[in-house]
């Protein structure tokens, strides 16, 4: 695949033709990209910005296309660490060679236009924009950290890491119908001792918000900060901070998995740094509490049930769909108002999870009856459509 080969020969400290002056802390859309004819993408440059120096970059991958969209919740962090801001028009959800493709052209762009430091180059997507993403990272290698957001690695064990060296960094609202998966990519990376972690909040299958991405880019530059030499205390201390009064802020607000979720990832981050022997002892105390157990245990078994009910769903629906005509919509009605009654605030995000997967399958079922015209099995499929989101 070009992707592979195209980072050994590009040169990314010069370059090499005159680049257009482009106004600081604007997006600038529909940027053409040269050499095609119909590519183009999003820009957006930070105020720390200087054309004349080295810069950092993310690439960002939307799965929709929607490059001025994908760009918006990165802002904020673009301002604070000065990265460039890229996303693409035309790389979308879809085949990984063209999108391959595409982003090879958009690579040749900016890398002929811009002076990037080769050791901050961040790549970013949401849904499969972030399954892109990965694989990216993977076979070329030239990347230094990936925020994955809202999907894990695509199904194509090439596009998996297994002994790569970039950071890894899962962002997942806990009702999104992927967070099950995101779960086991942390599991996974841990196995391969590839450096990675995974921040959960409140929040479905959208792009997380800035505050979010925010937090994603700052445990990026702390990986950044451990590999100077010498390592650079004072910032890693105010990151420190930052970090230990999120944790007292989810213990204040009762959310115990997010306060135990970032124990953990303190404990990790900063081992070997500075002192957090006291945190250890906080951490024991937090998951000994009761309201912590119980909290844990709600998550625990509707995990478990999730897990089971969307088996029969998948199976279910994989028929239905198969025989449109077939469908029996008493059976799903009832199953949906079983649904309905699930009580506690773990069981309804797991009801949320599975409504929407089950919506997101019917939908995109839809979308390839609309293109073949088939009208009386869109009508089948809208009907089931409006059992899952009555109006």
């Amino acid at each position: 695949m070009k992707v592979q080969f195209l980072f050994l020969c590009i040169c990314f400290f010069f370059s090499t033709q005159a680049q257009t002056t482009f106004k600081k802390g604007v997006v600038h859309d529909s940027i053409p990209v040269s050499g095609t004819n119909d590519e183009t993408f999003a820009l957006y440059l930070p105020e720390k910005y200087k054309e004349g120096e080295l810069n950092s970059i993310v690439f960002i991958f939307e799965p929709a296309a929607r490059a001025a969209i994908g760009i918006q919740p990165f802002i904020n962090a673009s301002e604070e660490y000065g990265h460039i801001l890229v996303c693409s028009n035309n790389s979308r959800n879809g085949s990984f060679i063209l999108n391959f493709d595409i982003t090879d052209n958009l690579f040749d762009h900016i890398y002929a236009n811009f002076n990037i430091k080769e050791d901050e180059m961040y790549l970013s997507g949401f849904s499969g924009g972030s399954r892109l993403a990965s694989a990216i990272a993977t076979i070329t290698g030239k990347f230094t950290g990936v925020i994955a957001c809202g999907a894990g690695f695509p199904g194509v064990p090439a596009y998996i890491p297994t002994t790569q060296d970039y950071a890894y960094i899962g962002l997942c609202g806990d009702r999104d119908m992927n967070y099950k998966e995101m779960l086991k990519n942390k599991e996974y990376l841990d196995s391969k001792e590839i450096r990675n972690t995974l921040i959960t909040y409140d929040g479905d299958h959208s792009w997380p918000p800035s505050e979010q991405i925010s937090r994603a880019f700052e445990w990026l530059h702390l990986q950044k900060l451990k590999k100077t030499n010498p390592v650079e205390l004072e910032n890693i201390l105010t990151l420190y901070q930052s970090d230990y009064n999120r944790v007292e802020q989810f213990k204040t607000n009762g959310e115990l998995l997010y306060a135990s979720e970032q124990y953990e990832r303190i404990l990790k981050s900063y081992k070997g740094l500075i002192s957090v022997d006291s945190l250890v002892t906080q951490n024991k105390t937090l998951l000994n509490s009761k309201p912590y157990k119980k909290q844990s245990t709600s998550l625990e078994y509707s995990l478990k049930m999730e897990i089971r009910l969307a088996s029969k769903f998948i199976t279910q629906i994989t028929k239905d769909f198969i025989n449109p005509n077939k469908i029996n919509f008493e059976w799903w009605e009832r199953e949906f108002k079983k649904l309905n009654k699930k009580k506690g605030v773990e069981m309804q995000k797991m009801v949320y999870r599975l409504k929407f997967d089950l919506y997101v399958r019917g939908y995109s079922r839809k979308e390839v009856l609309s293109y073949n015209s088939n009208e009386e099995q869109v009508a089948i499929i809208e009907r089931f459509l409006k059992l899952i989101y009555p109006k």
